[in-house]
């Protein structure tokens, strides 16, 4: 009888229990402190030419619940972390160029600094600017951060404890393209190809179907200038010719270009319709 009492008690207590909102299990889990995309080490952002522009870190609070007090977050530039992705990269075979640091001349953070998790939250983000005039538009620059320590003295997960934020620069012409660069109205070669941003209203392409391999000669200039129109300059010794009438269509995102140049074959004139490969598709 006893037994019987003692399990039907023990279902009430069972029910009652799943009938309360309220019960307040506590903290599941330990609190760890980590960079958010740091598992990985590396994390790339694009940012634009001429544009005020910020490195951004979250620094975060893992936790069952929200922390009840502000917790203050020591964080560091670290060159040491750099060195370790360009030392693994080496390691692993990886075709990734290695990362240069940001010069300090061109962001604003210097030794040691705070961050603060608000009470209640679990998050904050550290917003450090930098400015991208005068960067080489060929060198992968990174600011890389770490974690030193918290003022409650919560886990640091050492996985995520350090962060190489690369910086991709861009402007509004640059990104991948696809279409066609045609050498007489038969002769009509598909291309795809990386145009890259060197400033506000620069691009860098290779020419017709020449590989990149030589950077000194197989690519040639491009400037925008207001209202579309296009100019074609030679990159370093390449013999491209400007033939005039080239432009841009900002809404589809299309460069449309003619241009002359010479190799050991002959000397060719070029007609070349590329599209921005990511250009939203406009239903006529």
């Amino acid at each position: 009888m006893k037994n019987i009492l003692l399990v039907i008690s023990f279902f009430q207590l069972l029910a009652v229990s799943s009938c309360n909102n309220d019960v307040d299990f506590g903290e599941q889990y330990r609190k760890t402190v980590y960079l958010l995309n740091g598992k990985n080490l590396l994390y790339t952002g694009e940012h634009s030419y001429g544009e005020e522009n910020h490195v951004e870190f979250s620094i975060y609070c893992a936790s069952s619940e929200p922390i009840k007090d502000d917790l203050t977050v020591r964080v560091k530039i670290d060159t040491h972390a750099l060195d370790s992705l360009n030392e693994k990269n080496l390691l692993e075979g990886a075709n990734n160029v290695n990362k240069v640091m940001l010069p300090a001349t061109h962001y604003n953070f210097s030794g040691e600094q705070s961050v603060v998790i608000k009470a209640g939250e679990q998050y904050c983000v550290l917003a450090i600017p930098f400015q991208t005039e005068g960067l080489d538009s060929d060198i992968a620059y990174a600011l890389p951060l770490s974690i030193v320590s918290n003022s409650a003295g919560y886990d640091i997960n050492p996985e995520s404890q350090s962060i190489v934020y690369e910086i991709k620069l861009v402007n509004k012409y640059s990104g991948d393209f696809s279409g066609t660069s045609a050498e007489s109205p038969t002769q009509i070669r598909p291309v795809q190809v990386a145009v890259k941003a060197l400033s506000t209203d620069k691009v860098r392409l290779p020419i017709h179907n020449l590989s990149g391999d030589n950077p000194d000669t197989d690519f040639m200039l491009l400037t925008v200038a207001e209202g579309g129109t296009v100019s074609i300059e030679p990159w370093g010794n390449s013999t491209v010719v400007d033939l005039g009438g080239s432009y841009y269509d900002e809404v589809q995102q299309f460069f449309g270009l003619h241009y002359r140049f010479t190799n050991g074959d002959g000397i060719y004139s070029i007609t070349e319709k590329i599209t921005n490969i990511m250009a939203p598709r406009i239903v006529q």
